[in-house]
């Protein structure tokens, strides 16, 4: 597979499949019961609906089909069932690049253009020449995920009114990082993120004044994050990571502690809105 060529069906498939492991966690989180049933007061809780624009061009087309192979209604949908999601959301597949995906507040919807779907294809071609076409679309679906469900953090975050100290920016990586550490295989698809974020940060060299002034933090400080956050998750993600020597050791050693208190911290916020526990901490607990 080369940038600039249609993804084939081997990495579509892969995308695909990446996506199934996730729905059956995050379906399977809570009860059923309380996510799709009415509420008198309300709507029913997790509710999406998802919106394709027709594409304009090539670019377009591709990206389009990225996001449908990355199951993005069934994932987008699952997460609201699982956080049980008060106000309907929408998902909105659209022409163009423009300032990438984005969360409106205003709304209640995201916006994920195809231009945007497709660099991350073009980017994973061309800076994993290496890998097989199945291992660039598992990469392309870790990072599909990992933006849907940071915009996802947003809609959170706005719809519980959820306390933010810092940028919020920061809070929905957060976030996105605990939500694909607690799916199958998660630690290599929160890596895989983490991996095109350090990518991605190459057009910032040198980063410009604006890059500094941006409520993002710079790509390749949401590389090394994510990365920490990973290796805080488990003994054998911090043993992986360390193998990487991608962080400082001063970084490394206070990961775990880091990890404990962003799952903690976010499990706490969610809890009195929420009918059942959640549990982020996840199965391993040392």
């Amino acid at each position: 597979m080369r940038a600039g060529t249609a993804p084939s069906r081997m990495t579509l498939f892969a995308i695909a499949a990446l996506a199934v492991p996730s729905l059956i966690l995050l379906g399977g989180c809570g009860s059923s019961s309380s996510s799709d049933s009415s509420d008198e007061e309300g709507p029913p809780r997790g509710v999406v609906t998802v919106t394709y624009q027709k594409p304009a061009g090539e670019e377009d087309r591709i990206g389009k089909e990225l996001l449908v192979a990355s199951e993005t209604k069934a994932v987008a949908s699952a997460l609201a069932k699982t956080f049980e999601l008060p106000n309907p959301l929408t998902v909105k597949g659209v022409n163009g690049l423009g300032g990438g995906p984005f969360y409106n507040p205003e709304d209640n919807s995201i916006t994920l253009p195809y231009g945007f779907a497709d660099l991350v294809y073009e980017l994973e071609a061309e800076s994993n020449p290496e890998e097989s076409e199945y291992e660039i679309g598992e990469r392309i679906g870790a990072v599909n995920s990992f933006i849907l469900a940071h915009e996802f953090g947003h809609a959170l975050i706005a719809n519980y009114e959820l306390p933010v100290l810092g940028k919020e920016e920061d809070a929905a990586d957060a976030i996105s990082t605990v939500v694909l550490l607690n799916v199958p295989n998660g630690a290599q698809y929160a890596a895989s993120a983490a991996s095109f974020w350090a990518d991605f940060s190459n057009r910032q060299e040198p980063p410009a004044v604006l890059e500094y002034a941006d409520q993002h933090s710079l790509d390749l400080q949401r590389a090394f994050d994510i990365l920490c956050w990973t290796a805080g998750s488990s003994k054998r993600s911090f043993e992986e990571v360390a193998e990487l020597e991608a962080l400082p050791e001063s970084r490394l050693e206070t990961c775990r502690a880091e990890y404990e208190q962003l799952a903690g911290s976010m499990e706490k916020v969610l809890r009195p809105h929420l009918e059942h526990r959640i549990n982020l901490l996840g199965a391993e607990s040392n």
